[in-house]
């Protein structure tokens, strides 16, 4: 008697897969149901920042429509002997596709990662992952890994089974062939399962005993405990207040030459904010993001007693310091911002994948190598020769630290730069804007634009300078900076 078990089955996983396949060509007119926008859905179905743009969506439904297409057939045995075998591994494909994602919302629904978003944690919990183990079984069994197997006709289009079919009907597959199936499952799952364990249990280690000769040079380390954070500071020379933003994942140490040059006519504070340096929050919840970021720099100055100060920043800080003048025009006289973040487009692909859960804890561990810091200064520093054994470890030592690495990317998911972007013309601070025309993380295009959104912008592109400024072209962007803070 024919088995009903793997057409129903195969009829059910085709229509959750062609279901999955509708909802991808939905949003890719635009309509961004059940969220309010784009990023809110992406965030809410995936757990991460990823565009929902068509580029994307329309060969993702085209991929599902063709798999659903492929486990019909397979399930009715249709499609001859020349297609039985591709079916079959489409079919294996998708049990292993839906047990991997099942198994990484296992451990995401056993805790592990980061506290997800609110709606990705229930949808994860009660659908994603139950749905994703139960279609995958399903999906092994129809493939052929366990079970009774699939009816096959004998010819495309489906006629009677041939005699070798209705054989190995009632015999099962070969032995060979139900363990190569087997172990064509197993290793994406085993695959999977190491990378759970790179990304949320392998410790890459943290550098406590390092110790920069900056922090005993003549600024010298400071603390400064508020509500929120111990935060690490320096602070040198006497004049008008100048604020600096340790850049993005990097400490104080990165404005050593600037604070050299600008005390000699400012007082010059360079803070590490939350994810930073030597700062360490109290244990409150901390939204990394630029709510979260801004209001610790606020908290700082508040308890520093500065009320208007200069401000400035490069790389990710510079958006933060930008972020901070927008909100909080009055507290800013004037901006430095170097190779900023703050307009709305993608990062470098690198710093994109950081967004994806799990695979962003995966590269940040997997990064945090002494050999992987000092890659990472040739990508940002066009001269090769300023890349000395104590530049590596001041770059890399702090940032083995836990909170500096998790800091990484969770703020490459937090942050959202459309509302900097917008509130660019009505940005009214003189602002001075320098990029590296060599620049290998933001292209020096951006500063273009910054210079034609910003009301009272001046805008510096230095040949020779990659993404670092502050350490790659020191005296220049020094010079820049002492001519632009000048009191007037």
């Amino acid at each position: 008697m024919r088995n009903s078990g793997p057409p129903r089955t195969a009829v059910a996983l085709a229509a959750l897969l062609a279901g999955d396949a509708l909802l991808h060509l939905a949003w890719a007119t635009g309509l961004t149901w059940p969220a309010p926008d784009a990023r809110a859905l992406s965030i809410a179905v995936l757990g991460g920042v990823v565009p929902f743009t068509p580029r994307v969506l329309l060969p993702l439904a085209a991929l599902l429509l063709a798999t659903a297409a492929a486990v019909l057939a397979r399930g009715l045995g249709l499609g001859g002997r020349r297609l039985r075998p591709v079916l079959g591994a489409v079919t294996l494909a998708v049990a292993a596709g839906l047990l991997v994602r099942g198994l990484v919302g296992a451990a995401w629904a056993c805790g592990a990662g980061d506290e997800p978003s609110r709606a990705f944690h229930w949808l994860n919990l009660l659908l994603y992952t139950p749905l994703c183990l139960i279609a995958g079984a399903g999906a092994a069994r129809l493939a052929g890994v366990w079970g009774t197997g699939v009816p096959v006709t004998g010819a495309a289009g489906g006629g009677r089974d041939t005699g070798a079919a209705r054989e190995e009907g009632r015999r099962g597959a070969p032995r060979r062939r139900v363990w190569m199936r087997r172990t064509a499952l197993a290793l994406p799952l085993a695959l999977a399962g190491t990378a759970l364990y790179g990304a949320y249990a392998y410790d890459p280690g943290e550098q406590h005993g390092y110790r920069s000769p900056y922090l005993t040079a003549a600024a010298g380390s400071r603390y400064l405990d508020t509500p929120l954070a111990r935060f690490h500071y320096v602070r040198q020379g006497t004049g008008s207040p100048v604020v600096l933003l340790s850049p993005g994942a990097s400490w104080t140490f990165a404005w050593h030459h600037q604070v050299d040059a600008l005390s000699r006519t400012h007082t010059v504070y360079v803070v590490d904010l939350p994810g930073q340096g030597f700062t360490r929050l109290h244990g409150h919840p901390f939204s990394w993001d630029l709510d979260g970021m801004t209001g610790a720099l606020d908290g700082f100055l508040d308890a520093l007693g500065l009320p208007r100060t200069a401000l400035g920043g490069n790389s990710w800080s510079g958006g933060w310091a930008l972020a901070y003048a927008q909100r909080h025009p009055g507290r800013i006289s004037r901006l430095v911002l170097l190779a900023p973040s703050g307009l709305d487009e993608r990062d470098p692909m690198t710093w994109e994948a950081l967004k994806l859960p799990a695979v962003g804890e995966l590269l940040v561990n997997a990064g945090s190598g002494r050999s992987a810091a000092e890659a990472s200064l040739r990508r940002l520093l066009v001269h090769d020769e300023l890349i000395t054994d104590d530049l590596v470890d001041a770059v890399w030592a702090p940032g083995t630290l836990d909170a500096n690495r998790r800091a990484v990317y969770r703020l490459e998911r937090g942050l959202d730069w459309r509302e900097t972007e917008a509130a660019l013309p009505r940005t009214r601070q003189p602002v001075l804007v320098v990029w590296g025309r060599q620049d290998s993380v933001l292209p020096v295009a951006q500063a273009r634009r910054f210079g034609a959104l910003l009301p009272d912008a001046t805008v510096r592109e230095l040949d020779g300078c990659g993404h670092a400024l502050t350490l790659d072209c020191a005296d220049r962007v020094s010079a820049l900076m002492e001519e632009f803070l000048r009191d007037r």
